[in-house]
């Protein structure tokens, strides 16, 4: 079967399966656990794929390697070419700007008044949808974000969610633990340059990251400023870098999630002002996911010198997690598409409108 018909008699036969592709990875991947009960991670030495909500204290998804069929589909074989893309044409509620918008002078206010430095409110656009074809929603993800982690996760008792995310939340191979700082979101067609309100924004993420590293671990490196494509949409990105004591990952990751990028600073005081007056349950947007402990092949250099090293290529278990942005979720013929942006005392309701209108476009488009 393609990859697009096995997505597609999976989702229908109503069974648990994660189908995904990692940024400029050569190939697709999918895990077909053979047990529909929800079960969580029990410690990090297993293998397999995490899906973790917003909200510390809810349940995460673990769906481990050894307990499911697991299948490759080479990139250059999928056909991309006849992809098609729609308009991505939503209409806009009246109702829904204008309740957004107070919250984001509430938000402001709050934040004038000491209680917070920065928040990332958030909502979500709902309509009716019917679920025809899911594997070509995913060539579409595929052929428009190939620079993104790319998925669809689903499971009978939790839904449906697909997504492309950009933002790593942490890499680790052997005692290399990397993460980024992703903050600030404009069009590619926008040629202004950066704002001091947006540089000031994304530096607070870095910030955030290097101070909740240091409680684990020391020699943090941080990489110079930069500008990112994802799609239609530039990031300003900074990468974070150190060497840590693998026993204390569980630790490090409860430190960094969730970040100031999805959540806010201080992380406390943030992240219940979102729970009480953002008005809805996250879920697993701006959640987790990816793999945990999975082999990879790592090949030496292809030079014609190195030629007679390439039959001692490494297998190396690696553990990649991303930041679930731009993503949507699917039930009882209705999807939701999540979108959110950092508020702090520079705020302008109306443009912060605005930026949820420009990233709501990323999903709407592969619809």
């Amino acid at each position: 079967m393609s990859l697009q018909k096995d997505i597609n008699s999976r989702y229908q036969s109503q069974k648990p399966f994660v189908v995904y592709h990692k940024p400029h990875d050569k190939l697709v991947k999918m895990i077909l656990p053979n047990s529909e009960s929800l079960q969580n991670i029990q410690d990090f030495d297993d293998a397999g794929f995490l899906f973790a909500p917003f909200n510390m204290k809810s349940e995460s998804v673990f769906f481990p390697i050894s307990n499911a069929e697991f299948k490759t589909f080479q990139l250059k074989e999928i056909d991309l070419e006849s992809v098609e893309f729609n308009k991505g044409d939503y209409k806009i509620s009246n109702a829904d700007q204008e309740k957004y918008q107070k919250l984001v002078e509430d938000c402001v206010n709050q934040i004038q008044d000491k209680k917070f430095i920065k928040a990332v409110l958030s909502r979500y656009i709902s309509m009716d949808y019917e679920m025809k074809d899911l594997g070509q929603i995913f060539l579409r993800l595929l052929k428009k974000y190939p620079d993104a982690m790319t998925y669809i996760w689903f499971h009978p008792k939790v839904g449906l969610w697909l997504g492309a995310s950009p933002e790593i939340l942490a890499n680790l191979k052997r005692n290399k633990l990397e993460t980024m700082a992703l903050a600030g979101t404009r069009s590619v067609k926008d040629s202004k340059d950066w704002t001091d309100k947006e540089i000031d924004e994304q530096q607070i993420v870095v910030d955030e990251i290097v101070n909740s590293l240091k409680h684990n671990t020391s020699d943090i490196l941080v990489s110079e400023r930069e500008t990112v494509q994802a799609g239609d949409l530039l990031h300003l990105r900074t990468d974070v870098a150190t060497f840590i004591d693998r026993t204390k990952f569980n630790d490090i990751l409860k430190s960094l999630h969730p970040t100031p990028a999805v959540c806010g600073l201080p992380k406390d005081s943030a992240y219940y002002y979102l729970l009480d007056h953002e008005g809805y349950n996250r879920q697993f947007y701006t959640g987790y996911f990816g793999e945990i402990n999975m082999k990879n092949e790592i090949k030496r250099s292809e030079r014609a010198r190195n030629q007679e090293n390439q039959a001692y290529a490494s297998i190396l278990s690696s553990t990649e997690l991303f930041v679930n942005l731009r993503c949507m979720s699917f039930q009882d013929n209705k999807i939701k598409i999540y979108v959110g942006g950092g508020i702090t005392k520079d705020s302008q309701a109306e443009a912060e409108w605005e930026e949820t209108v420009h990233k709501s476009q990323t999903m709407l488009k592969v619809l």
